[in-house]
């Protein structure tokens, strides 16, 4: 854990996410009370002996600040948007989140309170007073603090979610503001009339795939958010109703959102670049995309395959507007034909066209 950290006697224990002072006996802490606060050695003495989690680092609005990356981890490998993101902000010292699926950062940065939000798909939090976060020591970079220099740019660009309020329960300990997405899909908006079991039904599939640990506050937040903005479509006006249909949804949902990308990315790093595509000179980036291609032809067997150029963004870690431009470079050399364009609520359908010999398959 970093040096810098350690030698700020702001430190607690915490269990299930709560923090706890670690010189009392099962007392809660809180991010506005520094008496309840402990030194590192302290709070790890604590953990050590037993029932606790983990131990966490209290922001107090000093100039250190904290990055949380949620669902951005996945077999123990960050996807290439959410490195991208800490690479942007300028973090030094990177670790994976206690539940493994996650990415922490530490550094020095402006005193914006709290943002919460999302950018390029990944949900990302932004602290620097009145919070705790979980440290684990479960480094990825593991370098020294130090200023953030893209950290007041990010927090200004952050979409905010709908709802971001933040309650304190009677020890003024700081909650969680619940979770609610900033962007709605537009295969879970209606746009008439009868389509609203569907919608639903999408939605809690989307929402599955991307917080399948979601509270019920949470759920029921992000329930309401779109209830809310797609009222003046839907004929069932009580929210009640609304909500007990997309819970039903929830339960029936077998293939959440992304799971089949999910499995055909955990294989994609060992995966050889296609013979005669490096001439073509796309970098990095590109590369990664025609083998994400490549393996997503080959799960579709002759049929075409779906890919937005904002999924193909997040994946390669760039903005959805240069990933568009890349599958079209693509397209353009043949390793890819455009089946149909995509319009609306539907991605475009594309068919790998690069055989083994390196030239176009067309």
């Amino acid at each position: 854990m970093p040096l810098e950290l350690r030698q700020v006697p702001r430190w607690v224990v915490h269990r299930r996410k709560v923090p706890y002072q670690a010189t009392a006996i099962d007392s809660k802490a809180s991010c506005t009370d520094p008496s309840s606060w402990s030194t590192f050695d302290q709070a790890q003495t604590a953990y050590e002996e037993g029932g606790y989690d983990g131990v966490g680092f209290v922001l107090n609005g000093d100039g250190i600040v904290g990055i949380d990356l949620d669902k951005c981890v996945h077999f123990g490998t960050p996807v290439p948007v959410a490195r991208g993101l800490m690479d942007r902000i300028g973090a030094g010292y990177i670790e994976i989140s206690p539940s493994g699926t996650g990415l922490r950062g530490f550094g020095y940065g402006d005193n914006i309170g709290g943002r919460r939000g999302q950018i390029d798909g990944i949900n990302v939090e932004l602290y620097a007073s009145e919070r705790y976060l979980t440290v684990t020591g479960h480094t990825i970079k593991q370098g020294p603090l130090v200023p953030l220099k893209g950290f007041s740019e990010v927090a200004n660009a952050i979409r905010p979610w709908d709802l971001q309020k933040r309650t304190e329960d009677h020890g003024s300990h700081l909650l969680s503001p619940s979770v609610v997405l900033c962007r709605y899909p537009a295969t879970t908006l209606p746009d008439q009339a009868g389509q609203r079991n569907h919608c639903l039904f999408e939605l809690a599939r989307y929402v599955k795939g991307k917080h399948p640990d979601a509270t019920r506050q949470e759920l029921r937040g992000i329930v309401r958010g779109w209830h809310d903005r797609v009222l003046t479509v839907i004929e069932t006006k009580d929210f009640s109703i609304t909500l007990t249909d997309f819970m039903r949804s929830w339960e029936k949902v077998r293939q959440p959102y992304g799971i089949i990308m999910s499995a055909i990315t955990s294989n994609l790093g060992n995966t050889p670049l296609p013979q005669g595509i490096a001439a073509l000179g796309y970098g990095a980036r590109g590369n990664h995309l025609v083998c994400l291609c490549a393996a997503l032809q080959a799960h579709h067997g002759q049929e075409p395959f779906f890919i937005s150029a904002r999924e193909a963004g997040e994946q390669i870690g760039v903005h959805f507007t240069d990933a568009s431009k890349i599958l079209s470079a693509l397209c353009f050399d043949g390793v890819l034909t455009l089946v149909s364009k995509g319009a609306g609520k539907v991605a475009s359908r594309y068919r790998y066209s690069w055989n083994a010999e390196g030239r176009n398959g067309s």
